[in-house]
């Protein structure tokens, strides 16, 4: 049957008590259950920095889209025109019904400067290096660095500064990891402080240490946001002109007619394009190593901060043993080492407290 709570039944508390809690508990109360009581410090310069990456992203495809118009465009030139009548049809090139010759379709002019279809298989394949490069870009290095900043729930730099900052109270559950919270931090570093200097330890700042990741984040941040806003284009890709330059009846190839519509100064201009933008894939695919590199540093601390609060805490746990012979005797005669024993007897001596 139901169980009934004795009607009238209150807890016996101090009549003192009664309208005695601190405001300011309250009040912090008030923001903490609203979720209000913490910021990420370092949110605003990612948040900038996932704008510049998307931007970059954005802009980076154009450009993509654009190179491969004009590399179909050159192929194009490339294609033989065959004879429909042929048997089997299409089997032989159409031919020059004056000279014999077999027909393309490489402009009149660039043949008559003396170019061929392998010079505009040069100029494909040098296109054919920026977008190799622009897809390093917007497929690999963009979309790894804004995982590691940006993405929630997994083991990154995002999930890290939300612990460390205290606007994430833990970590998802099936994250087979054990990344400490705010609180935990806090907590951990007034234990060992409080520890330390009851023994007379010189004071050592555990919070910069712990949080490091908080103090100098925005460095970090900050040279990345310099990375990304360098120019990855080296100006426009339309300014190269490439097939209009193809078009335009290039002089003849010998010097000192090597001029701006030549294969080799069409692909000198490219690679140029394509140098910068490798530099550039370069730059700022090395800041994603060093966010990760947040994240180990300041674990490593805590790994270590949590370890000695272990040993403190085994130390006060003898401590509790050997105040009583029968059980400092397994310490004495059966497990303790000879300085433990030689702690023991002076201990016990009166030596030392």
């Amino acid at each position: 049957m139901p169980i009934t709570f004795t009607e009238g039944l209150k807890p016996d508390l101090p009549e003192s008590s009664f309208d005695s809690e601190l405001e300011h508990i309250k009040l912090l109360y008030a923001q903490v259950e609203a979720g209000e009581g913490y910021i990420n410090i370092l949110q605003p310069g990612v948040d900038d920095l996932v704008t510049k990456i998307d931007s970059r992203t954005s802009e980076l495809t154009t450009a993509k889209t654009a190179i491969q118009a004009d590399i179909t465009t050159l192929e194009g030139y490339l294609v033989v025109p065959t004879d429909p009548n042929a048997t089997p049809p299409h089997s032989q090139p159409l031919t020059d019904p004056i000279t014999g010759e077999p027909l393309d379709n490489i402009p009149d002019c660039w043949q008559d400067a003396g170019f061929t279809s392998g010079d505009i298989s040069s100029i494909i394949s040098a296109l054919n290096g920026i977008v190799s490069n622009i897809d390093t870009a917007i497929n690999t290095i963009l979309p790894e660095l804004k995982t590691e900043i940006n993405t929630v729930d997994i083991d990154n730099f995002k999930l890290h500064m939300d612990l460390l900052s205290g606007v994430r109270e833990f970590q998802p559950e099936d994250l087979e990891i054990d990344k400490p919270n705010n609180p935990i931090l806090m907590g951990l570093v007034r234990s060992i402080t409080e520890i330390e200097h009851r023994f007379g330890i010189e004071f050592t700042n555990y919070l910069v240490l712990v949080f490091e990741t908080l103090f100098i984040g925005d460095l970090t941040i900050a040279n990345t946001q310099t990375d990304l806003d360098a120019d990855p284009l080296n100006g426009t890709y339309a300014a190269i002109n490439v097939v209009g330059r193809v078009n335009a009846c290039p002089p003849p190839a010998a010097p000192p007619n090597l001029e701006s519509n030549a294969p080799a100064v069409i692909i000198a201009d490219i690679n140029t394009f394509s140098a910068n933008l490798a530099q550039w894939n370069t730059d700022v695919a090395e800041n994603k190593p060093i966010f990760e590199q947040h994240v180990i540093d300041d674990m490593a601390e805590y790994d270590s901060l949590n370890d000695k609060l272990a040993r403190y805490l085994q130390a006060y746990g003898i401590s509790a043993y050997i105040q009583e012979p029968y059980y400092a005797f397994m310490y004495t005669d059966v497990f303790g080492s000879p300085e433990v024993v030689n702690i023991i007897n002076q201990l016990q001596a009166g030596d030392i407290t």
